[in-house]
């Protein structure tokens, strides 16, 4: 039985997420997305007319499903237990070459991409600042700078964590580093009153 539109272009979508994440954006191509998908590298170019529209799209597929897997991590009554799903989830993007993906399109010198690279980055930012403020809230505390700042502070430990780990860091001192990053951010809040 064929497969609707809709189906066929998630497939590609997959198939060039997962080449993605196996080779990088500098190696990523229709020809491989079309291996990958299992099918001709014409279908692909019907529904993505060229390589860059394919990167945009997948880098809006990628950050939908980053935003997700990080809401439920966030989405727990005590920061310990944040800390902790919020790890899971930065070695399961290392694992999974989520983190390779996201590093080598970050990386891409193609102003459409870096625009989408940059619009998912921060709306990223701000659902990790109003996670964190709903955590904080929770667990019964307030930022005593504000909980955008802290938000930002939080986004830019994962994303740096995440780069490191991309580029071959030591796991276990990388996990030192981001339980010490949730201390310094957990030192700049005060108990609601």
């Amino acid at each position: 039985m064929a497969r609707s539109k809709e189906a066929t272009r998630k497939s590609i979508l997959d198939a060039a997420e997962a080449v993605l994440r196996q080779r990088g954006a500098h190696a990523m191509t229709m020809d491989a997305v079309a291996r990958a998908a299992k099918c001709a590298k014409g279908l692909v170019h019907y529904h993505f007319q060229s390589k860059k529209q394919l990167l945009v799209e997948t880098v809006r597929q990628i950050a939908a499903a980053r935003e997700t897997v990080w809401a439920e991590a966030f989405d727990t009554p005590n920061p310990q237990d944040a800390i902790d799903r919020t790890w899971d989830v930065v070695k399961g993007e290392a694992d999974s070459g989520t983190l390779k993906a996201w590093t080598s399109l970050v990386a891409l010198a193609d102003d459409a991409v870096d625009q989408a690279v940059n619009k998912a980055s921060s709306e990223f930012r701000s659902r990790i600042t109003e996670a964190t403020k709903e955590l904080l809230a929770r667990a019964g505390l307030r930022p005593t700078i504000g909980g955008e700042p802290l938000g930002w502070l939080l986004a830019a430990v994962v994303h740096g964590i995440g780069f490191q780990v991309a580029a071959g860091g030591d796991m276990d001192v990388l996990e030192n580093a981001y339980a010490a990053a949730w201390l310094g951010l957990l030192s700049l809040t005060e108990p609601l009153d």
